[in-house]
Parts: C-alpha cells; structure tokens; sequence
C-alpha cells in the first residue's frame, strides 16, 4: 500500500504503509481513480505555513469497497467517493462514504466533492432569478460553479478567464458569455465569484460589481494575497468565503439526478499513477490542464 506525500516544501515522496482490518463502521476502500485539484495542491507541495510533513496530498477519491468492519451495511465491491487522497488504499469512516450508484461514471462520481463545495459557497449568495452573474476564473472551481448555477436555473451567467480553451468549456458548461480580462464595463453584476486564485481577477471581479452587490471566495491556494480595492468599499460590497461543503451525500443525490457527460471535460488529462510525481513537477507552468486525474491500477509507482 503507497500513499504520495509532501516530505519537505517542493519535495514529494510515495510512502509505504499497512492497514489494519477495518474496524467497526468503517471500510477498507481501494482506490481506483484520484483527481487533482492543482491550486490547491500545489499550495500544499509548496509548503505554505501552517502546513507540516510528511503531509498527505489530494481529498479527491474514487474506489472500491474491499473489506467491511462490523456494523457496516455496504457490500465488498460498492463504488465508493471519498476523501482518500492520493493513497492506495485507506480505512474509512462509512459516514464519510458516498455510494455511486449504477449508471453515474466514475468522472462525474469525482465531481460530488469539489461540486457541493462550490455549491456551499453559492448558497452562501443565494443567486436569484434574473440576477446577472459574474464568475472569474473558468478552472475546476469555475466550471462546477457554472454547472451548479445553470442546471439550477440561473442562466445569467458570465465567465472572466484569460485563457481561450477555458472560455470555451466555460460556454460548454451552460455559461451565457464568457470574456477575456478587460472586455466587460464596471458595476454591472449583482453576485460575484471568486475562483481564479490570482490576486489581479479578483480586483477585478469586484470592480465588475454594482453597488450593493455580493461576492463568495471559492479559491484557495492563491497565488499572492488576495487585496481588497477601493470599490470594496465605496460600493459597499458584501464578501464571504467557503471553504469545505456542508452534505457531501445531500449534493451527490443531486448530481446523480443532473448527471451531464459535459462533466468528463473536466478531467482533460489522464495519468497512471507512476507518473503522478512527474505530474506534480510540471503544473507549475502554463498552459496546464483543468484538472488532472490519476489512473490506479498501476500500482507499481517508482520510489522518488
């Protein structure tokens, strides 16, 4: 059993471990497939403060039931989504597993995560009908809020993102418009949302919106400090943040009802997991792909 971990800033490294048979109400999961949240991530692998190694990496899991401790109703080789991370194997609270039911594929599966925590943070605003609203940044946040917003009904939905193949998916994903950094007129939107993780398209965003207006921060793993303008104040803006979602199983109901193959889009890029330390060493530059998702069934990852 191998786990990827962050040994030191900059530093990953598989590490070797065993696991006791699952005790009572949890199950062993094998995984099968993992995906990269790559801000994040790689926030992580830099080492910012707070953080701490050897640090497990990723939380987005798709696996396997193989073994069940007492008190446990799910059967040997249930479809699972957890939080597992990058790690072969692990023992799981089964409160904290998400059954995929026949019929919903293992990429839209992956989604239940990261798809209630942009949906957490939407709630937050509480978008209604008619409102016109701005999301910049068109990466994994992004377009799981464009799905969210538009398969609910809220179709005023304008995307900010510099990058032409991110505009393009975002229209894809149910988007109304979507427009490079510099081509919208300020004070024209009631919601805003923050997923570019750069401190430059969230000064922008804000001064894309009206006065009065409300804005949630989805992103995390910033890329420099997120500053506030002057129109924060002079337009008197109302700004939340989001960070973990509230009913993982409540929204995985949800996306099994709304399931869309535009979904599988999000995972651009598919890697077996030996290469997935290779993987890391090349995010850091640009162009680099919405997400990433890492195939397990190779298990015989190299030593790094």
């Amino acid at each position: 059993m191998r786990r990827l971990v962050v040994s030191a800033p900059h530093s990953l490294a598989w590490q070797d471990f065993t696991l006791p048979a699952p005790p009572a109400r949890q199950a062993r999961i094998r995984t099968r497939l993992s995906a990269v949240s790559i801000s994040s991530e790689l926030s992580v692998v830099a080492g910012l403060p707070g953080g701490s190694s050897p640090t497990k990496l990723g939380y987005q899991t798709l696996g396997v039931i193989e073994a069940v401790g007492p008190d446990v109703s799910l059967q040997a080789g249930q479809r699972v989504v957890c939080t597992l991370g990058h790690a072969s194997h692990g023992n799981v609270p089964v409160q904290n597993l998400i059954p995929v039911p026949h019929g919903v594929s293992d990429r839209t599966a992956l989604c239940s995560i990261l798809g209630e925590e942009t949906h957490k943070g939407l709630r937050k605003l509480s978008p209604q009908p008619g409102e016109q609203i701005l999301i910049a940044g068109a990466g994994l946040l992004g377009l799981l809020s464009v799905f969210n917003l538009t398969r609910r009904g809220l179709d005023q939905v304008t995307v900010l993102e510099p990058d032409p193949h991110r505009r393009a998916l975002a229209l894809e994903f149910g988007a109304r418009a979507a427009h490079a950094p510099g081509e919208l007129p300020h004070e024209q939107f009631d919601v805003g949302v923050e997923c570019s993780a750069s401190p430059t398209g969230f000064t922008e965003l804000l001064r894309h919106l009206r006065r009065s207006a409300r804005c949630s921060v989805l992103s995390d793993g910033n890329w420099g400090a997120l500053v506030l303008p002057p129109e924060f104040h002079s337009r008197e803006l109302t700004l939340v943040a989001s960070s973990d979602g509230e009913d993982y199983p409540a929204y995985a109901a949800w996306l099994w009802a709304h399931a869309d193959p535009v979904l599988e889009k999000l995972f651009e890029q598919v890697v077996p997991v030996g290469n997935l330390v290779e993987v890391f060493g090349n995010l850091g530059t640009w162009p680099r792909p919405v997400s990433v998702l890492v195939d397990w069934r190779d298990l015989e990852a190299p030593d790094s």
